[in-house]
């Protein structure tokens, strides 16, 4: 992977835009990626797929990707194509000191950007968690809000359910005293109705014995005036 560019990584060419960027990670990660069952035991699979990360990262972030092309662009042109060859105080052994000075120089300047990259994707993607644990926090608040006011709803009509029973439990209380009261004062009704029948009868009955005492004490009267004795008493 060190002899080629972040670009011939992903497959892209230098003016690549950021969407074919992505899309060119999207579909190498997958390809790539040594958890799949076609990637088993394949040990290569898992530096090519970290080499894609580490070119997205890079390539991905605008001010990363600018760094990078200056630093390409500064690489691919040819070493020697500034020197006078007729001047001897570059010898080779010069040029050889130069070049590695600039090899140095510029693998260092690539993992500084590399890092910087990954700080920049790192901070990026703890800010979308922020932010996603920041509006599920919401949702479940929002949620929660619900259940509060989905509770008190089943509360309240649990309690108008409860005191409506609680109001027909005394009205039913009410009507069955004032049942009782009604049986209670029928029966009554219904005793002295017996008692004065029974007083009624018991008076008919006495002043039927007076009458007949009173028929019988005349029936007496006149055969003693008639026969001179009375012959029923």
């Amino acid at each position: 992977m060190a002899s080629k560019s972040l670009y011939e990584i992903l497959e892209l060419s230098s003016n690549a835009s950021p969407e074919s960027i992505r899309a060119a990670y999207e579909r190498l990660s997958a390809r790539f990626d040594p958890d799949q069952p076609e990637n088993a035991g394949k040990p290569d699979m898992k530096l090519q797929s970290e080499a894609i990360k580490e070119a997205f990262l890079m390539l991905g972030n605008p001010a990363t990707r600018a760094q990078y092309d200056k630093k390409l662009a500064v690489r691919n042109q040819p070493l020697l194509q500034n020197i006078e060859m007729v001047e001897a105080f570059w010898t080779t052994p010069k040029i050889i000191v130069v070049a590695v000075v600039v090899i140095i120089g510029g693998t260092y300047y690539y993992k500084h950007s590399r890092e910087e990259a990954r700080h920049a994707a790192e901070k990026a993607i703890a800010a979308a968690k922020a932010k996603e644990a920041e509006e599920k926090g919401k949702a479940e608040a929002v949620q929660a809000q619900f259940e509060l006011a989905r509770e008190r709803d089943a509360q309240r009509l649990e309690d108008q359910q409860r005191r409506e029973r609680d109001v027909a439990l005394r009205q039913f209380s009410a009507d069955q005293r004032v049942n009782q009261s009604s049986q209670q004062t029928r029966a009554q009704q219904e005793r002295a109705d017996q008692q004065r029948q029974q007083r009624e009868e018991a008076q008919a009955t006495a002043a039927a014995r007076q009458q007949a005492a009173r028929e019988k004490a005349e029936l007496c009267r006149l055969e003693r005036a008639r026969y001179g004795r009375a012959i029923s008493c």
